[in-house]
């Protein structure tokens, strides 16, 4: 996660810097490779440091999950607001960033999201911080309904479905199954472009919806 501060420990910073080693470790080696005395090796602190914030691995991975949530929602709110008042263009510039986001960082999108971590026990700071993710989409289409350029559908059902939809083309391009049509980060970007559009719109023609 390069948008972490890129700071040495020094006083208060132990807490950040082990975030900041465990997040670089998790994209070079992938969650199982992590360790509390591997972090603080990379963090140049003694293997009992981490315990100072920490009680174990699983503590330390739900610290760098809330992290990486913050920065996602931070990036999508971001690329939404510089759409304010066009819930449309707010709703493809968002989910853009959340596929750039996803492809760019598929350890830690995958710590996020693919179940590495139990949700429904989860560390309130970090439900807070995945719930923040989530109600982004629910308020652009929120914006949406209000505009009338939205169906007028309850706001969860809509938020799951296009959500799901734009998931489910993170995976697949960081699947390595869409390498031709996403081999760069613009083809990355136009592709997510293309595939909102089409959530926005349906696949159904004109006559037929």
């Amino acid at each position: 996660m390069s948008s972490i501060d890129q700071r040495p420990y020094h006083h208060g910073d132990l807490r950040r810097s082990l975030i900041q080693a465990g997040s670089k470790m998790i994209e070079e080696k992938g969650i199982t490779g992590l360790s509390l005395r591997e972090v603080a090796r990379a963090a140049g602190v003694s293997h009992t440091a981490p315990y100072r914030h920490f009680q174990d691995k699983a503590d330390l991975l739900a610290a760098i999950a809330q992290v990486g949530f913050e920065q996602l929602t931070d990036r999508a709110g971001k690329a939404a607001r510089r759409h304010d008042g066009n819930p449309r263009k707010q709703f493809v510039a968002a989910s853009v960033q959340y596929i750039l986001f996803g492809v760019t960082n598929p350890r830690m999108a995958h710590l996020l999201f693919g179940g590495e971590i139990n949700m429904r026990t989860a560390p309130r700071a970090l439900k807070q911080s995945s719930w923040a993710a989530f109600q982004l989409v629910e308020t652009i289409i929120n914006n949406g309904k209000r505009a009338g350029v939205f169906q007028d559908r309850d706001t969860m059902e809509l938020a799951v479905t296009t959500w799901s939809g734009i998931h489910g083309l993170t995976q697949l391009i960081s699947g390595g199954y869409l390498s031709r049509l996403a081999a760069t980060e613009q083809q990355v970007e136009n592709l997510g472009r293309v595939v909102c559009q089409l959530l926005l719109t349906g696949i159904l023609k004109p006559d037929e919806k």
